[in-house]
């Protein structure tokens, strides 16, 4: 049976992010949150990395501008990596470097689906054949909004999600064991080489 096909803009409200230095921006009477900001260099490969999470003094932010259970994060430059935004993560102030995707429709589309479409490879393509600019090449808003996007059976689509699910936590190991090695490679190193001088 044929997969049928729907602009990304007719199942998700895509905000853009909050401009730090306008949120940072304080004036005289103005209400101060402590909020902990998603940065750019957080996301990466469908991850948020908690320890490059930043915390800022800012301004009223509309609440809208906060990261939900469900939502996906898009940077709006190359790579255009995302990330779903799981209960952890929930509350996170993202700037105008992203896009916001919340879910206008519960039923039509498993967000974990659609943050797995989002990553792949033949996706990331399609984005930068729609992005603008010369060094910094950006995705707008409207453009992320007509991006076509397979819509199969709610069963296949939790099972892609499944496998991604298992994909990401199978990339946390192997993190994990690299991260590992490259300590003992260091630490192997000073006691053979530079401890025996």
């Amino acid at each position: 049976m044929p997969v049928e096909y729907m602009p990304l803009g007719s199942f998700v409200d895509i905000m853009t992010g909050a401009p730090l230095s306008r949120a940072k921006k304080l004036a005289e009477g103005d209400e101060l949150v402590k909020a902990k900001v998603l940065i750019p260099a957080a996301m990466a490969a469908g991850r948020i990395d908690d320890s490059l999470i930043a915390t800022e003094t800012v301004s009223k932010v509309k609440e809208d501008l906060f990261t939900k259970k469900g939502d996906i994060v898009v940077k709006a430059s190359t790579p255009y990596d995302c990330s779903f935004i799981d209960e952890d993560h929930e509350g996170l102030l993202v700037t105008s470097f992203g896009f916001i995707l919340r879910s206008n429709s519960q039923s039509l589309v498993d967000m974990r689906y659609l943050a797995t479409f989002l990553g792949l490879d033949q996706t990331n393509k399609a984005l930068q054949e729609m992005s603008k600019g010369m060094t910094i090449r950006l995705i707008k808003k409207r453009d992320i909004g007509d991006l076509m996007v397979p819509i199969p059976s709610a069963e296949e689509q939790a099972r892609l999600a499944a496998i991604f699910i298992e994909t990401q936590k199978h990339k946390e190991v192997c993190r994990a064991i690299v991260e590992k090695s490259e300590l003992l490679l260091q630490s192997e190193f000073a006691r053979l080489v530079i401890d025996s001088d």
